[in-house]
């Protein structure tokens, strides 16, 4: 997946008082931001209102560790910033899903059942199934997307900050190109996540920042076998994956001290742990050949995923992907020319990461007309989510709204955000 990078280059001082705490970028500091393209021309605009020339060379760069770093020493842009717990984390995140509530994995086809539902693939009729030459997907949360009008109609880097206390931030990018055949596909994917917010220390009143990210590359490849009839399937995805994460938490009175003229390299490449897993996911499909019957799911995900290959020692490589069991059921009433979809999904019935029950039940709910259009809504961990789709066969473009629990219980600290995916190669 390529995005575009910008080196920017600071050439002149930027001072700015916030809670009484003066804090300044030194003259001909650089700073290097290798991240998405579209923040930094109202950033640009708003510098330069504030006398900061600032030169931005555009180029197309693969999405590497470097973008990870561009990830966080975007944050003092945004303010400062408090990372919240997410969902349970996904290599890949299905734009279909997203629209309906994440539920409906029983529906899920293509490179998608990759990650998702290996045993969709032993339900594949024809020969070749999908050709997927690109499939790049953005999640962006309303909350940076507010940020991001407010540098655009050059408002203060004060009041910036100040509405966006308390508002969580995401953004996640994805690509994935591959194929499925009968009983079998493969996949080569990368995707990256990025989680920030912003809070006053409540002593000091001083914001202050903290970040989490992600990010992840890697092969997938999957086979699926139907063993009674058309009925029963079950499948298995082998998954060689690298993966980067880093957290970093600084406050804007130790911005400055923290970043230096290095830009903040060595902070990051402190924070940094790489490593690389192998493992599996198996799942079981049960799909009666009367439709009056419901399918059913079951799959564990995430079998032998810990990070033993990379960094000098365990403490430097990233976090194990958490073995879960997901179960779900759908029902597909449907006519000559469309077909429906409600489906009930359970994300982790053990409990291993100990959430509530709202925020791994799913809700979700499918029309489709021939494939070509198809209309979707669910509620995710409480939140109502709604999706469109259109396919060209050619072409497929998914978009949508979603939202997630960021806090322990819904309605704590609701993550609003929006996504789009175009697919372009063969899709049936």
């Amino acid at each position: 997946m390529l995005l575009p990078s910008s080196p920017l280059r600071v050439k002149s001082q930027l001072s700015s008082r916030v809670d009484n705490t003066l804090f300044s970028v030194s003259p001909e500091q650089n700073i290097d931001f290798d991240g998405v393209s579209f923040f930094f021309a109202p950033i640009d605009r708003y510098l330069k209102g504030n006398g900061v020339e600032v030169s931005i060379h555009m180029r197309l760069r693969a999405l590497t560790y470097k973008n990870l770093k561009a990830f966080y020493f975007a944050c003092p842009l945004l303010g400062s910033a408090q990372a919240y717990g997410q969902d349970l984390s996904r290599e890949m995140r299905s734009a279909e899903l997203l629209g309906s509530g994440q539920a409906g994995v029983t529906e899920v086809r293509g490179i998608d059942a990759l990650f998702y539902n290996p045993a969709n693939l032993g339900m594949t009729s024809t020969i070749i199934g999908d050709v997927v030459v690109a499939s790049p997907q953005i999640e962006a949360s309303q909350n940076g997307l507010s940020i991001y009008r407010d540098v655009r109609a050059n408002k203060s880097m004060l009041d910036i900050v100040d509405s966006a206390l308390g508002k969580p931030v995401s953004v996640g990018i994805q690509n994935a190109t591959g194929a499925s055949f009968r009983r079998t596909a493969f996949a080569l994917f990368q995707r990256a996540d990025l989680n920030v917010a912003v809070k006053s220390n409540a002593m000091t009143g001083i914001p202050e920042a903290t970040a989490s990210s992600t990010v992840r590359l890697g092969a997938a490849f999957g086979l699926g076998r139907a063993v009674i009839g058309r009925s029963v399937s079950i499948g298995a995805t082998g998954i060689i994956m690298q993966k980067a994460e880093a957290k970093l938490a600084v406050s804007a009175l130790d911005a400055q001290s923290q970043i230096g003229d290095s830009g903040g390299e060595s902070l990051f490449n402190d924070a940094l742990k790489r490593g690389v897993a192998v493992g599996a996911h198996v799942s079981l499909q049960v799909s009666p050949e009367d439709k009056s019957y419901p399918d059913f799911f079951v799959a564990a995900r995430n079998i032998g995923m810990v990070y033993s290959v990379g960094g000098k020692s365990p403490e430097d490589r990233p976090t194990a992907e958490l073995q879960t069991i997901d179960a779900g059921i759908s029902f597909k009433p449907g006519t000559k020319n469309s077909t429906s979809r409600v489906s009930i999904d359970v994300r982790d019935i053990l409990n291993k990461s100990k959430e509530n029950i709202y925020k791994r039940l799913h809700l979700g709910a499918e029309l489709n007309f021939s494939n070509v259009v198809g209309v979707l809504g669910g509620v995710n961990q409480g939140y109502t989510t709604y999706g469109l789709f259109l396919n060209s066969k050619l072409a497929r473009i998914d978009a949508g709204i979603f939202a997630e629990e960021l806090g322990k219980y819904p309605g704590d600290i609701k993550n609003r955000s929006y996504y789009a995916r175009i697919t372009v190669g063969w899709t049936k």
